[in-house]
């Protein structure tokens, strides 16, 4: 008779060995059971499969035990508090936040704020906020003109969690500075119709900032569905 294949689980034990796509893909799978008290056990399940990155069928083979071992691991990834991290490499390129948000665009502006508050859609606000460096020298750098394209926003996902994590936490703690830092001179050469749009964003940033605050809570362990298994009935060997 054969021996058993060992199977051998890498587990993230920080939110920088956990992608923006795992994280995007998990909380599509919450928000479609959020109303299910009884699908904590499939999305405990679900989360070792995305994290983990291994196959559903091997997630069951894994002794009850040690499940709880892997989701006490993932839940201390999920008490960091990254400040801001302004550098990261994506396939080999260096990328860099925003050096000067006073002189973010208009348009650069309403992309970052129309998709930052939604995690479908948080890829679109990170192609905004971060992109590749064209020049570096010690602390300064400059990064490439805004380009939006569906391309380099499916890139992004593969951008760590913690420095999506840390942007958002940079946005919230400037509050409504942050979103009110449009240059004086793009507006003065607003035409009307541009400034009455730009005062509507500006009048919906306090929601904004309420709804991607919203997103930060729910990455902390008392908030997501990283509730303790029920495996009262389960028989180990």
């Amino acid at each position: 008779m054969g021996k058993k294949a060992q199977l051998e689980l890498s587990v993230p034990t920080t939110l920088g060995d956990i992608t923006l796509g795992q994280y995007q893909r998990y909380m599509k799978l919450v928000e479609q059971n959020k109303d299910d008290e009884s699908a904590t056990d499939f999305l405990n399940m679900k989360l070792i499969e995305i994290f983990c990155n291994i196959e559903l069928k091997d997630v069951m083979r894994i002794p009850v035990s040690e499940v709880e071992k892997v989701l006490q691991i993932l839940a201390k990834a999920f008490e960091e508090k990254p400040e801001l991290i302004r550098h990261f490499k994506l396939l080999d390129v260096d990328m860099g936040f925003i050096p000067n948000l006073e002189r973010i665009s208009l348009g650069e502006y309403i992309d970052a704020e129309d998709n930052i508050s939604d995690w479908e859609t948080m890829h679109k606000a990170m192609a905004v906020l971060y992109r590749p460096v064209n020049f570096r020298s010690k602390e300064r750098y400059n990064i490439a003109p805004y380009d939006p394209s569906d391309e380099v926003s499916e890139l992004m996902r593969e951008m760590p969690l913690d420095v999506v994590m840390s942007s958002m936490v940079f946005f919230y703690d400037l509050g409504m500075e942050l979103l009110k830092a449009i240059p004086n001179f793009i507006q003065s050469s607003l035409t009307e119709e541009q400034t009455y749009l730009l005062k509507q964003t500006l009048a919906q940033s306090g929601d904004g900032i309420s709804q991607y605050m919203d997103l930060l809570k729910g990455m902390s362990l008392d908030s997501m569905p990283l509730r303790k298994p029920n495996y009262s009935n389960a028989s180990t060997t």
